[in-house]
């Protein structure tokens, strides 16, 4: 197959919902895309049989957003014949089986593309899925008809109140996203939405918005700057409603303030963090404040 779906899936506190929801994504996507999975908290036994699954396994990992550096991790592992990538969070229904197609048609006129216009949410109760009533936009379906595309960037916490989503699936080109990389320094979430800005030439509204340190506002400046000479613009999303399996109560998620946790300058990215032979982050003390709040952080959001 010439399209590969990166999943990142870190489960700290080992809730079955979580794996539930993993296991519905893989059955939505097997025989549609090749896929990587690259995991820490799921048990070996798992994931059933499937023939384009590759799953590398995290053994150790500290408790941080390490989506996007499980993404990196997951560039790794390409094939050569992999020439349109996916990432999407481990937790979306694609029901359409058209979207690969409708997919290659766009990723020629277009660097990125979201992998929707339309979300709706579900939870899975009793074996069956549920809808929760909440109907999302894709963020790129939502300038100009509810926000302006510079509003939106620039306020913290206004995709749920108007009701878009800057994240949960996107894809690119292989060429274009080994040019980027992804945002593994955001360790408490919001790469989405930086690589969005990114892309339109934004960076600097979100790292203001999201009140980021001396370090990752660096990092991202630099991340950001690259991003957009390499997609200039060049954005888009598909004609598609997928299905999002919420664990949890967005309300407890915290997103406007979560980065006041390392928002002063004493925090520094790589004097705290490193990369382990695993390739995931990992704290080189734990017993530092950083960490007992971010522990924190994630313990109180319950999904």
């Amino acid at each position: 197959m010439d399209t590969v779906a990166i999943l990142a899936y870190f489960n700290f506190s080992r809730k079955q919902a979580r794996e539930a929801a993993l296991q519905e994504t893989l059955k939505h996507l097997n025989r549609q895309v090749d896929i990587l999975l690259v995991c820490y908290g799921l048990p070996t036994n798992a994931i059933s049989s499937i023939d384009n699954i590759h799953i590398i396994t995290i053994r150790s990992a500290s408790i941080l957003w390490q989506k996007e550096r499980f993404h990196r991790i997951a560039l790794s592992h390409l094939r050569h014949n992999h020439k349109y990538i996916i990432w999407m969070d481990a937790d979306i229904l694609l029901p359409r089986t058209d979207w690969p197609t409708q997919l290659k048609d766009k990723l020629e006129t277009n660097r990125l593309v979201q992998l929707f216009n339309r979300v709706e949410d579900i939870k899975l109760e009793h074996n069956e899925l549920v809808a929760t009533g909440l109907i999302r936009k894709s963020a790129i379906a939502s300038w100009g008809t509810d926000i302006g595309i510079e509003d939106y960037f620039n306020t913290s916490g206004i995709s749920l109140r108007i009701q878009c989503n800057p994240g949960l699936g996107w894809a690119a080109k292989t060429d274009t996203i080994k040019k980027t990389g992804f945002a593994d320094f955001m360790i408490m979430g919001g790469g989405d939405k930086l690589l969005l800005a990114a892309a339109m030439g934004h960076h600097t509204a979100v790292i203001r918005a999201l009140s980021l340190n001396r370090s990752l506002h660096s990092l991202s400046l630099h991340w950001g700057e690259r991003v957009l000479s390499v997609i200039a613009g060049q954005v888009s999303h598909l004609e598609n409603t997928i299905y999002h399996l919420v664990q949890g109560d967005y309300n407890k998620r915290n997103y406007t303030n979560r980065y006041r946790l390392i928002e002063d300058d004493r925090f520094v990215l790589d004097e705290y963090l490193k990369i382990n032979k695993y390739g995931a982050w990992q704290w080189r003390n734990a017993d530092n404040e950083y960490a007992r709040g971010i522990e924190g952080y994630f313990h109180d959001r319950e999904d």
